[in-house]
């Protein structure tokens, strides 16, 4: 077994809250000089800048997972992460169907490998999708992925801001935290989960300031899973600075 340090919630510049240098090359980049081993593009609601960060990271030998944060119709945000580029692709076709087209010109930009500008996306990929709470997590394990509970313990777009609460019935994966102090008292009654330490980077200068340590064979995506299960003498360990 092997410990490697992930950060899997970052916004690349298709997120219109992302600072424009947050392409996928200099993710990477800065990726590396922090000493991460996987890590998650995961913007609001889409993952049309996922596979030029895949193949980046592949060629820069970093596992670079496909995701994207689902905001629910409730505002309650979920990180999606799949195995493969075409699932997380199959997850956004059913996002875009309830996503309105973007009112006010904000910058959401879909980029090649170099930084050039390829497109502009014009839904407005902040926007709460259609699919409600409770239909989130069926919907990412029928692509095959991971659910995960966004900063769960944030006062907005979480899930006890928008309930106040964990819902009964709604299963995840894991939680991410941002607070352990404070996602201890608000999980008392939830049940128990692996919990992931993330940066919902925004900024490169953000990337890697919380990470989590996987303990697994290797850096897959099916490994992975494995080590949020604590299979097999697998496991996870959240690092909050």
């Amino acid at each position: 077994m092997k410990d490697f340090r992930a950060d899997l919630h970052m916004h690349t510049c298709l997120s219109s809250c992302a600072e424009l240098d947050m392409t996928p090359r200099r993710i990477v980049a800065q990726a590396q000089k922090v000493g991460l081993d996987i890590i998650a593009i995961t913007d609001h609601n889409s993952a049309r800048n996922v596979e030029v960060a895949v193949e980046l990271g592949r060629e820069a030998g970093l596992l670079v997972i496909p995701g994207m944060e689902v905001c629910s119709s409730e505002e309650a945000h979920l990180l999606a992460l799949f195995g493969q580029v075409a699932d997380a692709i199959a997850m956004q076709e059913l996002i875009y169907r309830g996503l309105a087209p973007m009112g006010n010109k904000i910058w959401q930009v879909v980029v090649d490998s170099e930084d050039a500008v390829d497109e502009f996306e014009e839904l407005a990929l902040i926007g709460a999708s259609t699919l409600m709470l409770a239909e989130v997590p069926d919907a990412i394990k029928q692509f095959g992925g991971l659910s995960v509970a966004s900063h769960i313990d944030r006062e907005a777009f979480s899930i006890t801001s928008q309930f106040g609460f964990v819902p009964d019935g709604v299963i995840f994966d894991a939680y991410e935290v941002i607070e352990p102090e404070r996602a201890g008292l608000q999980l008392q009654t939830a049940p128990e989960l692996p919990w992931l330490a993330s940066s919902d980077a925004h900024y490169l200068r953000d990337i890697g300031q919380r990470y989590t340590v996987f303990t697994m064979e290797e850096a897959t995506f099916s490994e992975m899973v494995l080590a949020i299960k604590g299979q097999g003498g697998r496991g996870v360990r959240a690092v909050f600075g």
